[in-house]
């Protein structure tokens, strides 16, 4: 995945069961154990499948083990395989220090082909607002950068009273 670029990441290609619970099944005969029907709670559950898949493998006597030290290879972030703008000379600042998100960039979004008409299109864009101060601390600069970008500015309300 590193060597392509990725614009959203979600565990999905969910074949469709008509159980609502997962289909883990052993066949001994044939040495066959059948793991299906895992919906969106396989994300979370997928240690314990494994290890009771690992338990059904050791009740039908193949002479399977774990591994006692599994090589597990580097993986890199895929989301940060390329060079960052803030990274670069001449990004003018940081406006929103969560997600590294420079002033270049700010004003590339705003001003290029496609540009951002709204908070929304620059979050989708950038991702300001979108770390864990949530736009705390970098709503008032992004306030003063794009007045008269937006078709609403950022400070007026979204629902009006």
């Amino acid at each position: 995945l590193k060597d392509h670029t990725v614009t959203a990441l979600y565990a999905g290609l969910r074949p469709a069961t008509e159980h609502k619970d997962y289909c883990i099944q052993a066949n001994g005969d044939a040495r066959y154990i059948t793991v299906g029907g895992i919906r969106s709670t396989g994300l979370s559950a997928a240690l314990g499948i494994a290890r009771h898949v690992a338990d059904l493998l050791a009740e039908q006597g193949t002479g399977w083990a774990p591994l006692s030290r599994p090589a597990l290879p580097r993986v890199p972030n895929i989301s940060e395989t390329g060079p960052r703008d803030w990274q670069q000379p001449g990004h003018d600042g940081i406006v929103c220090h969560c997600e590294l998100a420079t002033r270049r960039e700010v004003l590339a979004a705003l001003e290029g082909p496609l540009a951002a008409r709204s908070l929304g299109g620059l979050k989708r864009r950038t991702r300001v607002t979108l770390g864990r101060c949530q736009g705390f601390y970098c709503s008032a600069s992004l306030a003063e950068l794009t007045r008269d970008k937006f078709d609403r500015p950022i400070a007026e309300p979204v629902h009006a009273a």
